[in-house]
């Protein structure tokens, strides 16, 4: 298993897996596009990381870096389906608790489906606390 920076080679492969899952976004209404990968490769607020697994894709993670208060977002994270149940997921998170704390960062956490009670599960057995609840509201700007 290898971890990496993602690179605008891999955009193509993540908006594929985010596309796949209709809980990787808040409203059934909302997509991503290419230009959402590219912002969470290479923009400023946003790192990226992809875990290699015998070489081939098998996941990844976008941290949302709000650098003034010293704290960050996991905005995305996804292993593919054939790379479920290797660990993957925690070895993907790890990586991003350590790089933030080399970095300074003090606090992370992110928002779960109330429905995906596996990442809800997942996310206590990896001791990050469960908050309040919220609701999404959006609205699509034309």
């Amino acid at each position: 298993m290898k971890i990496r920076k993602a690179t605008m080679k891999d955009a193509s492969i993540i908006l594929k897996m985010l596309k796949s899952e209709s809980v990787m976004t808040g409203n059934d209404e909302l997509h991503y596009e290419i230009k959402h990968i590219q912002e969470h490769i290479k923009g400023k607020s946003f790192v990226t990381f992809v875990c290699e697994f015998d070489k081939k894709f098998a996941g990844f993670i976008s941290l949302n870096l709000f650098s003034i208060g010293k704290y960050a977002e996991i905005y995305n994270i996804m292993v593919d389906k054939k790379y479920r149940k290797k660990s993957i997921a925690l070895e993907l998170i790890k990586f991003g608790e350590r790089y933030l704390k080399n970095k300074g960062y003090g606090i992370i956490y992110m928002y779960v489906e109330e429905s995906n009670r596996q990442m809800q599960d997942f996310s206590r057995k990896i001791n990050y606390d469960k908050g309040k609840k919220f609701i999404f509201y959006s609205k699509i700007l034309k």
